[in-house]
């Protein structure tokens, strides 16, 4: 954080829908409850992000490199306060890379080639991005509604020349809306949704508003997807495992993922939102889950091992797209790595 960056009080403003800088029409971000649900709902529906408040997207950057280009003041102040509030928060996000790795690892040993990134943010600290353009055979469509990071990744991917070179496409669209979206891919020659591919929702949809049905996001891409074809999914929980037995320590971990989320809501929306194990579990129920089923963003493929959870922490899972021709679901014991 620069000298010249004023931190963030906890507990006072500005969290969101405080009026910003830019009033009226010259902000047009989504300031309502019932504006964000029926964007998350269309495909074409993606609003002007205010710059007057952080961005889940750059403020990520900044917890991954203070020096980034990409942030803006108020976006350094709130990184500042989750590693105040959450010292794992720069952590939280190295797990995610590394579990985003793991996962286009085992797929492209499994034979698949299409990824599907949702919620891409920033391709210049993208994990999904660095791990396919290892393989020259793999293709990925990065999907992001956010407008500044759209122009950002089209300035890097330009001023690559060898990633020009590359089959890779950017969505500037709403990561939300399924159906449109494998649609419009599709037709564009995107992706091939005759072949398997593998979806990426990391650090995503614990963003979806809560009117919108987190379970309608799996279930939508199950009924259009190839059969065999993985969904990658993790999410923010309060819940402590349950190697966690001390109740004040229990009772810490969920105070201090409450004030990650209060912190977060400094954001524009969507703002994220903890759930349970069992929440979680049924939000994912419509797939095929690989071994070892649920566990953790940081420990994928192996069985969460934590016993000093920290916020943020988030569950993690790997899902197959279950033959709908066959009368019962099958059964999955491992990868198929």
């Amino acid at each position: 954080m620069t000298a010249e960056t004023v931190p963030f009080i906890e507990g006072r403003g500005p969290y969101w829908p405080d009026a910003c800088a830019a009033s009226g029409p010259d902000c047009p971000a989504p300031s309502s409850g019932e504006d964000l649900v029926r964007m998350q709902r269309r495909w074409a529906e993606t609003p002007v992000v205010c710059r007057c408040h952080p961005h889940p997207a750059r403020v990520g950057a900044v917890l991954r490199d203070p020096d980034t280009y990409l942030a803006t003041e108020c976006d350094r102040r709130l990184a500042d306060e989750l590693a105040r509030i959450a010292p794992r928060s720069r952590q939280a996000l190295d797990d995610s890379d590394t579990f985003t790795t793991r996962v286009i690892r085992h797929a492209l040993a499994d034979g698949i080639t299409q990824f599907l990134d949702l919620g891409s943010g920033h391709i210049a600290t993208s994990a999904a991005h660095a791990a396919v353009v290892e393989h020259p055979e793999a293709t990925i469509v990065h999907v992001d509604h956010d407008p500044h990071v759209d122009s950002h990744n089209l300035c890097d991917l330009t001023d690559d020349p060898v990633l020009m070179t590359r089959p890779r496409t950017l969505i500037h669209a709403n990561a939300f809306a399924i159906g449109p979206m494998l649609t419009s891919l599709h037709r564009s020659g995107a992706l091939d949704r005759s072949r398997r591919l593998c979806v990426l929702l990391v650090d995503l949809l614990y963003y979806l508003d809560p009117a919108n049905d987190p379970r309608s996001v799996i279930r939508r891409l199950v009924k259009r997807l190839p059969p065999g074809s993985w969904v990658a999914v993790n999410h923010l929980t309060n819940q402590a495992p349950s190697t966690l037995d001390n109740p004040s320590a229990r009772a810490a971990f969920r105070r201090d993922t409450d004030r990650w989320c209060r912190a977060m809501t400094r954001c524009v929306p969507p703002h994220p939102h903890a759930s349970r194990r069992n929440e979680f579990a049924r939000r994912i129920a419509d797939l095929d889950l690989l071994t070892p089923g649920i566990t953790t963003t940081g420990c994928w493929p192996a069985t969460d091992t934590t016993r000093l959870p920290q916020a943020p922490y988030t569950l993690a899972a790997v899902g197959c797209v279950p033959d709908r021709s066959e009368r019962e679901p099958r059964v999955t014991t491992g990868h198929r790595s």
